[in-house]
């Protein structure tokens, strides 16, 4: 028993030599971006951190400057800058040691340009993953001076400050599971720059852009937390929560720049895309203290079926950011596609090439070739002809075919009829037209989920899809000057009730329908609500505007609507939702306007639809 007690205490005693002589090592951790192989960005100032014992000294040695010493925090964090020379493809180092005799060296350092590749599947689809100019990449030899980090799949609730991945050199093998788009993008700047190129790989198939922003960032928009509880999406991603394991982590890390492909997995709430896409780059610019050059990709043609146009809206949102966020650019690749049913198209070089071309012109002052895709300026409406012109389309626009696929009319009633065109290249514009349309309102080009078009600038680019009845919000420059803003009006009718346009206030007078999602822009707003389900016997209500102003109503866009609307125009593509009884069918509006000067009537348009006629305004004055 005695010997038993003996071998026990001397084991305990073993046991804690050992634990205080593991306590007594000394402590030093790098983050995984900081590692062998790491390229830094060049002639500025690149921030340093990692964790060591608390208090300790720390001096961090650079292969090609002055030693820099810091002081070790309670929280054993620590962070220290440094100064990097030019661009250089000579391997350098760094040492970190404590003065606790940590010892950490990182070696064969370049010294180049880094940029940040994110997004969902098509930004991280490789060779691995069929697409086939990569595979062919891969048999050729490769830049060791480009180096990879893809950062390890990670979805938290809270911001992390380290990540899973590590520096590579780029060869067929570790080239073999990278993003295409950004190899192909990181190769023509090494090229064409001549020097080292870091490229960090962080996305994640199938993820929509809610889980790449900040949450105490989109937490404070209502309409977009509301519309984020609608969508389907995995259990893995909250709001924010892959900008915490896999963008968080990066803060410290000084890039060139960023290059982002995603956006189909907002096809469900595409009206908000714009606002959301806005609020994540401006959110990460903020954190990253600078204002980060970003250049993404317009998404592709898909659709596995006819029809559809929530692809298009998207799209639509994305040439909106390109048009008014500063330093973006969109890269259009609309015939960059060999089918349209595949939602990874198979061809990735023209996509990577064509952000560099942004990333050449824009960063680096090389603009010998051009790189923009011509867009949509304006349409000018005369009888029955469309005269469209455009930005970006200097020397010309050409047809590849002998016919302009893709191209719609519609007059005021809203119902778009296929088109013909022909360029007129005297004033560099495309004139469009339709025999079944005598008085056209509106013109598109390839606003559906998968049409591919077929018009280009002289420069080989595509002409971005477009529709001149755009809202405002996708497409500010196209307003014209005289463009009203709502304003009070006087409401005159029996049966109807004056309402709060906000989330969560019922819809009609005689239904607990609450809305689920509205415009952002009409916060503030009244709406005059009545029965649902009135049919033909729709109640009557005439308004009159007590300035210039323009009205607005909110209507559901079918066949029931579509022979009352002429006079209204459609405002925008942004849903106004309301749940009803069936939860998973929500009611679906759209919005119409019409312009009317000071002490106008209108009466509204009486519809044979379930949901009828809601005007909208500031201030709505009812009298029954």
């Amino acid at each position: 028993m005695k010997h038993s007690i003996r071998k026990a205490l001397l084991l305990a005693g073993f046991c804690l030599l050992g634990a205080l002589s593991a306590a007594a090592q000394p402590f030093l951790r790098l983050p995984a971006i900081i590692g062998d192989h790491m390229v830094l960005q060049e002639k500025t100032t690149v921030r340093l951190h990692g964790w060591a014992d608390p208090n300790a000294t720390l001096t961090v040695t650079p292969s090609w400057g002055e030693a820099v010493t810091v002081k070790v925090g309670y929280d054993t964090a620590w962070s220290v800058e440094l100064t990097t020379p030019a661009a250089s493809a000579e391997p350098r180092s760094i040492t970190f040691a404590t003065n606790k005799k940590a010892v950490r060296k990182v070696d064969d350092i370049l010294i180049g340009q880094v940029w940040l590749c994110s997004g969902q599947s098509n930004m991280n689809w490789s060779a691995a993953n069929g697409i086939v100019d990569m595979k062919k990449e891969l048999e050729s030899p490769m830049n060791p001076r480009i180096r990879l980090f893809t950062v390890t799949k990670n979805s938290t609730p809270y911001p992390q400050d380290d990540c899973e991945g590590r520096w590579q050199v780029c060869t067929p093998k570790s080239a073999l599971y990278f993003s295409a788009v950004g190899y192909f993008f990181g190769k023509r700047l090494a090229d064409e720059l001549q020097q080292p190129v870091g490229l960090v790989n962080s996305s994640w198939g199938g993820t929509p852009v809610e889980v790449w922003t900040p949450a105490n960032v989109m937490g404070k928009n209502a309409q977009m937390v509301a519309s984020w509880k609608e969508q389907p999406k995995s259990k893995l991603w909250q709001i924010g929560s892959l900008y915490n394991a896999m963008i968080h982590p990066l803060r410290h890390t000084t890039f060139a720049g960023a290059i982002w492909y995603q956006g189909e997995s907002n096809k469900t709430n595409a009206a908000l895309y714009g606002d959301e896409f806005t609020m994540m780059i401006e959110s990460w610019r903020k954190v990253f203290g600078r204002t980060l050059p970003f250049y993404f990709v317009q998404i592709a043609p898909h659709a596995r079926a006819e029809g559809g146009t929530s692809g298009a809206v998207v799209r639509e949102q994305q040439a909106r950011v390109a048009a008014t966020v500063p330093a973006t650019g969109m890269a259009v690749i609309s015939d960059l596609v060999d089918d349209v049913t595949n939602i990874h198209p198979r061809y990735k070089q023209g996509v990577g090439d064509r952000l560099a071309g942004f990333a050449l012109a824009e960063v680096y002052g090389k603009s010998g070739r051009k790189y923009k895709s011509p867009t949509f300026r304006q349409a000018e409406f005369r009888k029955s002809q469309v005269y469209v012109s455009f930005d970006n389309a200097e020397g010309g626009i050409v047809c590849k075919d002998d016919a302009i696929r893709g191209l719609e009319v519609c007059d005021a009633s809203m119902k778009f009829v296929p088109a013909q065109g022909i360029i007129d290249d005297k004033n560099n514009r495309l004139v469009v037209w339709s025999k079944q349309v005598a008085r056209p309102t509106a013109v598109r080009y390839c606003f559906s989920d998968g049409a591919i078009g077929n018009l280009f600038d002289t420069a080989g680019l595509p002409v971005a899809p477009f529709r001149s009845d755009a809202d405002d919000k996708a497409a500010p420059a196209r307003q014209p000057a005289e463009s009203l803003s709502g304003a009070a009006v006087t409401a005159s009718g029996k049966g109807f009730a004056v309402g709060s346009f906000r989330l969560g206030e019922k819809y009609f007078t005689n239904r607990v329908y609450p809305l689920t999602k509205l415009p952002e822009r009409f916060a503030g707003y009244e709406m005059l609500i009545h029965d649902a389900g009135l049919g033909e016997q729709m109640l009557t209500c005439k308004v009159t505007a007590r300035e210039k102003c323009r009205i607005y109503i909110a209507v559901r866009r079918n066949s029931h609507t579509a022979d009352v609307l002429n006079g209204w125009k459609p405002e925008r593509d942004d849903e106004i939702r309301y749940t009803t009884h069936d939860k998973s069918k929500p009611g679906i509006l759209g919005i119409y306007y019409r312009d009317v000067k000071a002490g106008e009537s209108v009466t509204l348009p009486r519809t044979k639809d379930f949901a009828g006629v809601t005007l909208l305004a500031p201030k709505i004055v009812y009298t029954k």
